[in-house]
Parts: C-alpha cells; sequence; structure tokens
C-alpha cells in the first residue's frame, strides 16, 4: 500500500483495522500523525455531536407556524414533516453516540472505565502475547519506558478515556482476562473500587495520574496496581494541567485507535 491509498482509506474510516491499515501505518512515520490527527478529528466530531440539542419549544412552535396559513396547507405539511425529520435525526444521533464510548467525558472516572472495557471487549479475546519492542513502542509514546517486568500481555495500545489518552492493556489471570489503564492526568486523592455485573477492580492514584486494574468478578488483584506503577517510569510533571494528553489541540494530540502488535 502507499501512502496516497492509505490517506484515502483513513479518510474513509478513519477507525479501520484492516491489516494492510495497520502495517502501513506502523511502518511509514509520514502517515502515522496522519492517521492520529484523523482519528483526534472524527472523535471530536463525534464528541461534538452530542452537545447538540434543539432548542427548547422548537416543535411547539413548528407546530404554531404550520397552523397559521391554511392557504399553503401542502406546502406547510412539507416543511413541517421535513423539519421533524430533521429533529428526530438529531435525536436519533444523540442517542446513537450517547450509547457509544467514544467520548465519556460526563461519566464518572471508575464507570469510564467499566465501559471502555464493555465497548473494547473483543480485546478480552486477544490470546498472542505482545512483544516487549511493542510494550515499548507503546509507552514511549508518552514519554515513558519500562523499568520492570510487566508479566504476560496479550493486548496494548493507546485508548482515550474521557478527555485524554492513556495506555490499554490485557493481561492473562486466573478468572479470565485483566485489564489494565494507564491514566496520565486522571488524578485521584485515593483509591477507588470499579465493579459491574461482571467485572470487578480498582483505580490506584499515582504520582502522574492514575491506574485501573479490572478483571472478573472474583478475580485476585491485590497488589497489581502497585506492581504495574513500579514496572513503568513515567515522566514526572504536572500531567494534570499539560495539554499532551488532552484531546483539545487536535493537530498535536496524539490520538490513536487501539492496535494490536502485527
Amino acid at each position: 500500500m502507499n501512502c496516497l491509498d492509505f490517506r484515502r482509506r483513513m479518510l474513509a474510516d478513519p477507525f479501520c483495522r484492516d491489516e494492510d491499515i495497520l502495517v502501513h501505518e506502523s511502518d511509514c512515520p509520514a502517515c502515522a500523525p496522519f492517521a492520529r490527527e484523523v482519528r483526534a478529528q472524527e472523535v471530536h466530531l463525534r464528541s461534538a455531536l452530542q452537545g447538540i440539542t434543539p432548542p427548547q419549544g422548537m416543535a411547539e412552535r413548528i407546530q404554531l407556524a404550520a397552523r397559521f396559513d391554511q392557504r399553503s396547507a401542502v406546502r406547510r405539511r412539507w416543511w413541517y414533516s421535513a423539519a421533524a425529520t430533521v429533529l428526530m435525526t438529531i435525536g436519533v444521533s444523540m442517542v446513537s453516540l450517547f450509547s457509544t464510548s467514544l467520548d465519556r467525558s460526563n461519566v464518572a472516572l471508575a464507570q469510564s472505565v467499566i465501559n471502555h472495557i464493555e465497548d473494547e471487549s473483543n480485546h478480552l479475546r486477544e490470546a498472542r502475547p505482545v512483544s516487549v519492542g511493542r510494550l515499548n513502542h507503546v509507552f514511549e509514546r508518552f514519554g515513558a519506558h519500562l523499568a520492570g517486568d510487566l508479566g504476560t500481555v496479550n493486548f496494548a495500545a493507546e485508548c482515550v478515556m474521557r478527555k485524554r489518552n492513556g495506555v490499554h492493556l490485557v493481561m492473562p489471570g486466573k478468572m479470565g482476562p485483566i485489564t489494565v489503564f494507564f491514566m496520565p492526568g486522571e488524578m485521584t486523592e485515593a483509591e477507588m473500587p470499579v465493579s459491574s455485573a461482571r467485572f470487578s477492580g480498582r483505580i490506584v492514584p499515582t504520582s502522574w495520574g492514575s491506574i485501573a486494574v479490572v478483571g472478573e468478578s472474583g478475580e485476585s488483584l491485590d497488589g497489581l496496581g502497585e506492581r504495574m506503577a513500579a514496572a513503568v517510569d513515567w515522566p514526572q510533571r504536572d500531567l494534570a494541567g499539560s495539554d499532551l494528553f488532552r484531546r483539545g489541540g487536535l493537530a498535536t494530540t496524539p490520538l490513536v485507535a487501539q492496535q494490536q502488535d502485527s
């Protein structure tokens, strides 16, 4: 695949995970930033659509206007129908986008972790270990590097958690897959629980943000968050106020769709 074909396909489907797309993005230093920017713009656009709210009383005003001019009833009915269709389309889009997890900025951090795992549940089925080179590549995007052994990792990629970029890992556990999120800039004052009907875990605070470790209910996760924190050396800076991992600046924010080691 050449660069022109890659960019055309990225513009058509920013989250395409075809093998040739992933290989080209990994190998081409010119196209990788382009792909990140296109995905960032797509996420930003979908996030903006969530905030669209029809003006209060718009439906009532449309109905009143339709009754004012009986002499043009046919034309009025057409206009009313078109306006109602637009309202319905906006409403459906808002509900659909809200039901996805591309942007859950108004959801509490613990619930965002559960939402992310459920929305990306296909990664829980990954069974091929990720290479150390792949792990280093993912963490180096954040200025971090491995300082110890993480253990077996079956999936590693950048991800978006609320309004910031982070690292998404999936590791094997005794009860099933264990998900680990490194969330720079997501500052918490104390440990907090994470739970749902299926999953349970906790969020561990660090000096640079927080780490979420979540497994199937009944999975033993004692000390795993602390072990993950000790195994990765993160840059010591005020990430909570930094623009590096925020999604606001589309041109500079490194947003990457999740991709497995190829």
